[in-house]
């Protein structure tokens, strides 16, 4: 009876050894948190900023640039160049989940710069991406490499040896991305709200001239929010706000939490950050937030559609 009373407890010491690292349920995760799990074997650290890696980042981070995840798509007129912003072909991210050392066991933690109030976007972007690709094991350091300095998280300016993974994309997320047809439904019968990340400005009002668009202007219907209000800032850090603080900023903007919501911008970079807020921080299940990837980049290519210049 001790022998088997023995054999059971080594077990379950066995089994809690081999349990992968969870990320929390809201997938946002602060300092303490990423400090306690620096020496987990299943860490995988994502640097998303787009500068500054080279000169320091977090001890273990490894670097994704644009490329790594995102891809052009159509040329435009003005630049003569594939319009950038686009989620990554598959292909592309099995190669990039691979040389990142990530397998179906890995939590992923990304983190962008944290001293602009929509720096959360390039973290929210990542994770979207990942999301899209069936990969959900994955969060956002609030606050960035900047909260990371300021609460004393070690850095380093070299690269760290990574062992390539032979992760495989078994499984898409549909239910998270807004097509061209989408976004018509949404305008004809208003099944979905839409929320302009742009928020107000050249592009709402129709001034802007961006190579990446046809035309300028926003949907019909649609509301302007740039993500950046859905920030605070705290000795210096910008913080991915709760939720009494996004539903403050909805309420000025017009946006109903709890009706189905597409959020666009240019390529879908600032929807993201809606997008991320809206699933972990207000509360909302896939089908009903959804992101329009390649936004006015995309929309003003299809033809026979209309935009609206200025307005509320």
């Amino acid at each position: 009876m001790k022998k088997v009373v023995n054999t059971l407890i080594v077990s379950a010491v066995i089994g809690v050894g081999a349990m992968a690292l969870e990320v929390p349920k809201n997938h946002l995760v602060d300092t303490a948190w990423l400090k306690s799990h620096m020496g987990d074997k299943d860490l995988v650290i994502i640097d998303v900023r787009k500068k500054g890696y080279n000169k320091e980042h977090i001890k273990g981070a490894v670097h994704w640039k644009g490329k790594d995840f995102r891809e052009g798509r159509y040329y435009s007129k003005i630049t003569k160049k594939p319009i950038p912003g686009y989620i990554a072909a598959p292909l592309a991210m099995e190669r990039t989940f691979r040389k990142s050392g990530i397998t179906k066991d890995s939590a992923v933690v990304f983190y962008a710069g944290g001293t602009k109030a929509k720096d959360y976007r390039d973290g929210a972007l990542a994770m979207y991406t990942v999301e899209y690709y069936g990969f959900n094991n994955a969060a956002v350091l609030n606050g960035g490499f900047a909260a990371w300095k300021k609460d004393g998280g070690e850095v380093s300016n070299k690269k760290p040896k990574v062992k390539k993974s032979k992760y495989k994309i078994t499984k898409f997320n549909q239910n998270i991305i807004a097509t061209g047809e989408d976004v018509d439904e949404a305008v004809w019968t208003g099944a979905y709200q839409t929320v302009d990340t742009n928020g107000k400005g050249k592009h709402w009002d129709g001034t802007a001239k961006d190579p990446r668009r046809l035309k300028e202007g926003h949907l019909p219907g649609a509301r302007p929010m740039h993500i950046k209000v859905l920030a605070v800032k705290k000795d210096g850090v910008w913080y991915i706000g709760d939720k009494n603080h996004a539903l403050k900023e909805y309420k000025k903007a017009g946006i109903d939490p709890n009706k189905p919501v597409i959020w666009y911008c240019n390529t879908g970079h600032l929807a993201a950050g809606g997008w991320f807020v809206q699933k972990y921080v207000v509360g909302m299940e896939d089908g009903k937030n959804r992101v329009y990837s390649g936004s006015m980049a995309d929309y003003t290519r299809w033809p026979k559609r209309k935009l609206v210049k200025g307005g509320n």
